[in-house]
Formats: C-alpha cells, sequence, structure tokens
C-alpha cells in the first residue's frame, strides 16, 4: 500500500505540474526568439545560451585539439568557396548563353522578413489548432516595415507580406481568447527611402505546461515542413 501512496502522489504532482499555466513567447527582432515563462521565470529555447568558458578547455591538449579543429575546418572553408566560385563562373556562363539565345527567365525569390512571418504563422496555427478552448493569447508587437531600396520592388513586396500577415491575423482573431486587442501594436508598412527591413514581433501564447510540450514537439514538425517549403 505504501507503493501505491507514493506512486499515486508522483502523479499527482505531475499532474498538478502540468495543470500549472504557462506562456510560450515567440519574438524576432534580431534573430528568432521561443521563450517559456512557467510561473513567471523565463525559460529560454531559443536563441540557446552562449557556452561557458572552463578552465580544461585552455590545457595543453585541449588547445592543440582546438588548433587542429580551426585548420581542418578552414581548409574546408576553403575547398567549399574554391567550389561555390567554380558553381558561379558556371552559372555566369550559363546565364549569358541563355540571354544570347533570348532564353533568360527571371526569377522572384521570397525575403528572409516574409519566411519568418509563416513561420510564426505556423506556429501559432498549431496551437489554435489544438488548444482553441483553452489557449490565451497576447500580441505585445507586430511590427513589419517592407524597405528594399527599390520603390518598384518594396511595392511587391509589401503586397506579399501583408498577405502573409494578414493569414496570421485571421489566425489570432478566429479565437475568442486573444486578450486585450486594443492593446496590441500592430503595425504594417512600406518604406520607400529606406534600404532596411524592420521585423520587431513578440506573441505569446499562454496554455497549461503539459500542453507546452506537446506544442513545442508538433511545432517543431510544423516549422520544419515550412522551412522546407520555403
Amino acid at each position: 500500500m505504501t507503493a501505491l501512496y507514493i506512486i499515486g502522489g508522483i502523479l499527482l504532482f505531475f499532474f498538478l505540474i502540468g495543470m500549472i499555466r504557462a506562456e510560450v513567447v515567440i519574438s524576432y527582432a534580431e534573430e528568432f526568439g521561443l521563450t517559456v515563462r512557467i510561473a513567471g521565470i523565463p525559460i529560454r529555447i531559443l536563441p540557446t545560451s552562449p557556452k561557458k568558458d572552463r578552465l580544461k578547455d585552455y590545457t595543453p591538449a585541449a588547445m592543440e585539439k582546438k588548433r587542429k579543429k580551426a585548420e581542418k575546418k578552414e581548409k574546408s572553408k576553403a575547398e567549399k568557396k574554391a567550389k561555390k566560385e567554380r558553381k558561379k563562373e558556371k552559372d555566369k556562363q550559363k546565364k549569358a548563353e541563355a540571354e544570347k539565345a533570348g532564353k533568360a527567365k527571371k526569377k522572384t525569390s521570397l525575403k528572409d522578413i516574409e519566411k519568418i512571418i509563416r513561420l510564426i504563422t505556423s506556429v501559432v496555427k498549431t496551437a489554435v489548432t489544438r488548444f482553441a478552448k483553452s489557449l490565451r493569447i497576447r500580441v505585445a508587437r507586430l511590427h513589419v516595415g517592407v524597405a528594399t531600396g527599390d520603390a518598384a520592388q518594396t511595392a511587391v513586396m509589401y503586397g506579399a507580406v501583408t498577405q502573409a500577415v494578414s493569414y496570421l491575423a485571421y489566425l489570432l482573431d478566429s479565437t475568442s481568447t486573444l486578450r486585450y486587442p486594443a492593446k496590441s501594436d500592430v503595425s504594417i508598412y512600406a518604406d520607400f527611402l529606406s534600404e532596411k527591413p524592420v521585423l520587431d514581433i513578440e506573441i505569446g501564447l499562454s496554455i497549461c505546461v503539459w500542453q507546452v510540450f506537446d506544442l513545442l514537439f508538433r511545432s517543431a514538425g510544423a516549422a520544419i515542413r515550412e522551412l522546407i517549403k520555403s
């Protein structure tokens, strides 16, 4: 009986921990960030914390190992660069031949800003699909400034980015659990005078602890699929 009480107590403990509400904070400023706040304590998942220096990393053997690793890395880097240069020359030659034959085609590539919005949208979509009833959404910031240095290209990219943001906005608005929508700081604009785009996002998803783990695993799969499509 004692063993049953102990097992029951452990299961009850984990059940109560799992029912505590946590907030998954998705952000982007200079880089993509993912933080989980439990009882006000932030746990940073992305980007990872920088590796701390240790005394054993500076022993003669460790330094020699680092030197060999650096040499190997430099050699590999030089080989890759040479290979890239050869490929570049071949591509340049092919392009020149295609233009000469009148068959050159223009390629339209997506900007990183659109990819990031689609990546965040895939995470939000996973959360909304799985936990629509218990989910609480907080939009702290959603600033997107489209700028390329070329007016025509900026206009085209603004249309593409607006479409991506509109789908994210639809997902956020589709739930009845969007908190303080009037306080959400949202700004989408085209900057024809600047060359550098602006992206500043912070969205909080409040769910139970057990749902956080479910969301992280499912979002990882969704994010990988989105990156492959991009």
